[in-house]
């Protein structure tokens, strides 16, 4: 048994969503975990949430197109399918993570890292099949 080169991986589209999207989930996670550390007794959870998301959509957005789907389309109505998609998810996380808090008591950041196993697997599909599909 062989094992496969790097190149072969990387043109992968699977692999390279895995890859970039395990990457995109460490930066939006460490922001997140950053702003609930130092802003959440301030701002609530919710803010933190939003604030957390601004940042890390246009990073997550450059890495997808980029690397993933690799889209020579203009930029500009892949943003707005990006941005309808991921926010899809992101307003289902908005509503879910104070109802699971409220309900469990459970740490914040720990709650989240839950949703970030649902959320990555929705995030391909509506990736793959509406945002960059065009």
């Amino acid at each position: 048994m062989t094992l496969p080169r790097l190149s072969e991986l990387y043109a992968n589209e699977k692999l390279r969503f895995l890859a970039v999207g395990g990457w995109n989930t460490l930066v939006g996670y460490l922001v997140f975990v950053l702003f609930h550390i130092t802003l959440e007794a301030r701002w609530g959870v919710m803010m933190t949430l939003v604030a957390s998301y601004c940042v890390a959509l246009p990073h997550s957005f450059l890495t997808q197109r980029l690397v993933v789907f690799r889209s020579q389309r203009h930029w500009f109505p892949e943003f707005g399918r990006f941005v309808i998609s991921n926010s899809s998810i992101f307003i289902a996380n908005l509503l879910l993570l104070p109802l699971a808090k409220v309900l469990t008591g459970a740490n914040t950041a720990l709650l989240q890292a839950a949703f970030l196993v649902v959320s990555t697997v929705a995030s391909y599909l509506v990736h793959k099949h509406f945002t960059f599909s065009r």
